[in-house]
């Protein structure tokens, strides 16, 4: 029986996606769904090549073809889509073949993410701690500083449009264990999020107006919002290298970010704390991108498509 769906999503990043492949791969009661997001290079031939090495039965589909994903007797589906979805679409188009289906939990985990230990089943043992819990995540930790932690959960200064990762950059082995915040997550990194599928039929799927950033943010804090609760599993870690789809190009990441920011703080503020946020994130902006043109341009432009886009 599965009772856990792990998707992870790929784009122009083959050998990432075969690492947490092979990290998650020996799991017990669980299957893991690829979703492709229309890549241009050779990343889909390196995944097949992978799973067909290692003699690991799989099912490769196109999203749009009418077959049941829940039902193709695979441990892995790599699932190809005809345009890069994004995160929040392409998560959602794998959740919808899953809703109805018997499956206790989907996992999102991003495809530069390495699991190790017991990550999955400390995660599931603190969802059965209370039915309340919708969401329970991993501590983040630096792929590249194994002993650092990269994220554990989300601070978000609403007048900014801003988030900061909390516990950024500190020595896991030096933090009192007993004074983490687990129980009282405001929001989480979605490289890591366990999901009960139960819940979904109250609070839906993700927004797909977020094409990259604050999907997972928006769909934590409408949970909250109807009395769900997001906590972390503090025995949960999962190891991420950050940032894979824009690192090469910066000024995609202040254009998606910026973009997001301000379609979160419109869905769910007032006007004042939307015209202070579009005041504090452009002088954030430019000190960012420390005057850097193209960086800054695409950065404003994603303000400014945020703000005259139809909600």
């Amino acid at each position: 029986m599965i009772d856990t769906n792990i998707i992870i999503l790929n784009w122009n990043n083959g050998a990432d996606t075969v690492a947490c492949i092979n990290s998650v791969i020996a799991l017990p009661d669980a299957r893991i769904t690829v979703l492709d997001n229309f890549s241009t290079d050779n990343s889909v031939e390196i995944i097949l090549n992978y799973l067909k090495a290692n003699s690991l039965y799989y099912i490769i589909t196109d999203l749009a073809a009418n077959e049941e994903l829940n039902e193709l007797p695979a441990k892995v589906v790599v699932v190809r889509a005809p345009q890069n979805l994004g995160f929040a679409r392409g998560c959602n188009a794998i959740m919808r073949h899953y809703l109805n289906a018997n499956i206790k939990y989907t996992w999102l985990l991003n495809n530069d993410a390495i699991v190790k230990d017991n990550a999955l089943q400390a995660m599931i043992e603190k969802m059965e701690a209370d039915d309340k819990n919708a969401f329970v995540g991993s501590v983040i930790m630096d792929y590249y500083k194994p002993t650092q932690i990269q994220c554990f959960g989300v601070d978000y200064y609403k007048y900014f449009g801003v988030s900061k990762l909390i516990l950024k950059h500190q020595e896991w082995a030096q933090v009192d264990k007993n004074a983490l915040p687990v129980n009282r997550i405001e929001f989480q990194h979605g490289a890591s999020l366990l999901i009960r599928m139960s819940t979904l039929n109250d609070i839906g799927l993700m927004d797909e107006d977020f094409f990259l950033y604050f999907e997972e943010q928006d769909w934590q804090f409408r949970a909250c919002a109807m009395g769900y609760k997001n906590v972390i599993a503090e025995k949960s870690l999962v190891y991420h290298k950050g940032s894979v789809s824009t690192s090469t190009k910066k000024y995609l990441f202040y254009y998606y970010y910026n973009k997001s920011a301000i379609l979160f703080s419109r869905k769910h503020y007032n006007v004042f704390v939307v015209l202070s946020a579009i005041v504090m994130l452009t002088g954030i902006t430019f000190v960012r991108t420390k005057l850097t043109m193209k960086s800054l341009a695409w950065g404003m432009k994603g303000m400014l498509n945020a703000l005259f886009k139809k909600l």
